[in-house]
């Protein structure tokens, strides 16, 4: 997820301006889930500052950095079924649900989400049996069939046990030999399944999310001004303004305090929170929260870091750009991906 990932964790990067993390705690709210424990080390005060005032939410810290057993095995006090979700996918709560009532019904140990993969070689690969599991083949040379774990699971507390004898610090281990004793079982995914592994995924991610919005939804909070225009449906936060002569098309998502005008084309794309657009054009991209955008600047199919200055009549095309980047007047950027606290000359051409 370079160059995002130097400033924050996957889990906490932006997705229709909410936290990847968070629309799994949604997606897990949604049915009945009501405890939830972030197991976490990397920039874990984010974390702590982001979900401070959930009561629901607990923050785990992850002593040892081995793999992804030993990230459960942090949460060795649960005494009951539990779910697992690595921090950095998108999942329905629905496909959730049908994994809950797989479990429920099998009385296994272990439920697996599956899905088909055009190159499963690069997940760890099931083997099965009806509905049961019979292995798991991570990351094969050559896989026999193109079932693949999502590494979305519905555990019992016995995986603990089985953790504590595994040679690995790997938890498909654990399910696996759960798998070759015929504890495990599996749901295929019926919605969508998203590794967010670099940031065409994180694009792909926000586009599902605002496929979602199916109408025009405007805080109380926010102003529109009456000759700005709304055309399509757009998610317009507390705060924002949308001053005379912007337009909003296709859909679109504006958050909290986010002044978007005068004379702004927003199309098809997500502004956070607190940023500044005037007189520009933003096309297809996300751009994370206190951003200043300056007029005649022109930004298409990019994710733009947080904290961001760009000056006018620079044009930004297909790049992935670090936090607090300074971008100089009459910049032409184009497939690049810039560090975070990169800096740009005047008129400076990028490739």
């Amino acid at each position: 997820m370079f160059p995002f990932s130097e400033t924050r964790p996957t889990a906490l990067l932006s997705v229709r301006g909410e936290p990847v993390v968070k629309h799994i705690i949604r997606s897990l709210e949604e049915i009945g889930v009501d405890e939830i424990y972030l197991v976490t080390n990397h920039l874990e005060e984010q974390f702590e500052e982001r979900f401070e005032e959930y009561t629901n939410i607990n923050i785990i810290h992850q002593e040892k950095l081995g793999g992804t057993a030993d990230a459960v095995k942090a949460c060795d006090f649960i005494k009951e079924d539990f779910f697992v979700v690595n921090g950095d996918v998108m999942i329905s709560g629905n496909d959730l649900q049908n994994l809950k009532d797989k479990h429920d019904e099998s009385s296994g140990k272990a439920s697996i989400l599956a899905a088909h993969e055009d190159k499963p070689e690069k997940f760890g690969v099931l083997s099965i049996r009806h509905d049961q599991v019979n292995s798991i083949s991570e990351k094969p040379e050559e896989a026999d069939n193109s079932l693949v774990n999502s590494g979305i699971y519905v555990l019992g507390p016995e995986i603990f046990d089985t953790i504590a004898g595994l040679e690995s610090s790997s938890l498909t281990d654990a399910v696996s030999e759960l798998a070759e004793s015929g504890e495990a079982y599996f749901e295929m995914i019926e919605d969508y399944w998203i590794d967010i592994g670099g940031p065409r995924k994180l694009q792909k991610a926000d586009r599902l999310e605002r496929d979602e919005i199916t109408s025009t939804e405007i805080d109380p909070d926010a102003e529109i001004s009456q000759s700005a225009e709304i055309a399509g449906d757009a998610v317009v936060e507390a705060g924002a303004e949308v001053k005379e002569g912007s337009v909003i098309e296709g859909k679109c998502f504006i958050g909290e305090d986010t002044v978007i005008g005068p004379n702004t084309v927003i199309r098809d794309s997500s502004i956070g929170d607190g940023c500044q657009v005037r007189n520009a054009e933003i096309d297809e991209s996300i751009v994370f929260e206190e951003n200043i955008v300056d007029p005649f600047v022109m930004i298409e199919g990019c994710i733009i870091g947080e904290e961001g200055d760009f000056k006018s009549g620079s044009v930004i095309r297909e790049s992935f750009i670090g936090a607090r980047s300074f971008v100089d007047m009459n910049n032409s950027i184009r497939g690049v991906k810039f560090v975070p606290d990169a800096r740009t000359d005047l008129s400076e051409i990028s490739k």
